[in-house]
């Protein structure tokens, strides 16, 4: 659950508001709860009432007024389960002047959404592709993947952190980019699958790791190059 009411009776989030990127509390300003019918419920040991119940919540938060909107699957136990929460929070702001590569981009913010409509293979996918877009892009050379990023170490365009961070935002892409990691028996049935086995976790990890990146790719390069051009004109 994303909320908590605390003892002074106030709401308090577990994670810090995406907007201000405070810890702050917030008020809800609208919730309603809907119904799953009975006849479309799969039964489990989610401890769930049935038919399914899923609350829709608004909170507003109390110190830069943004909204955040939750779904939770309320369950018999009273621990809660969120299904969907918008926006996600932990994703700072990346600075897009500074990237201004619409290919990047376009990849960055349909991961994003895929993270948001809870599916966490499209997520996955999108941020391979905008990595790789970005490597293309700072002139990364070889048959692949694997070997584009570590001609960008070598050439000195990234660092080893750096180069560390993209080979993990890859290892997630290559779960569902390339047929051959599906492993399938002698009558064609799939008996390994790792790209099913991808979580939300997983593709929130790796949209943290590929804004690290592009935060080092592009904007901390920036800011560099601008002190450097600053120092050159005090020497003048």
């Amino acid at each position: 659950m994303a909320f908590f009411n605390s003892s002074r009776g106030k709401i308090i989030s577990k994670t810090i508001c995406p907007h201000c990127n405070k810890q702050s509390t917030y008020e809800r300003v609208h919730w309603e709860d809907d119904y799953v019918d009975e006849k479309t419920l799969v039964y489990d040991n989610m401890g769930a009432y049935f038919p399914l119940q899923v609350r829709f919540s608004i909170y507003r938060c109390e110190f830069c007024n943004h909204f955040r909107i939750i779904a939770e699957r309320l369950k018999s136990n009273y621990n809660n389960l969120t299904i969907f929460e918008y926006p996600l929070p932990g994703f700072p702001d990346i600075d897009r002047e500074k990237i201004n590569h619409p290919t990047i981009l376009e990849s960055l913010d349909e991961g994003i959404r895929c993270l948001n409509a809870n599916s966490a293979k499209g997520a996955i996918v999108n941020f391979r592709r905008a990595l790789q877009a970005t490597i293309l892009i700072l002139g990364g050379k070889g048959d692949n993947l694997e070997q584009q990023i570590n001609d960008l170490y070598k050439k000195e365009i990234i660092r080893a952190k750096t180069r560390d961070i993209a080979h993990k935002v890859r290892a997630f892409g290559n779960l569902g980019a390339h047929p051959y990691e599906i492993k399938v028996d002698k009558e064609g049935v799939v008996i390994t699958d790792d790209f099913s086995e991808l979580t939300l976790d997983d593709a929130a990890q790796a949209a943290k790791m590929l804004l690290l990146f592009l935060e080092d790719a592009f904007v901390f390069s920036s800011e560099l190059d601008s002190m450097d051009q600053r120092l050159d004109e005090l020497k003048t």
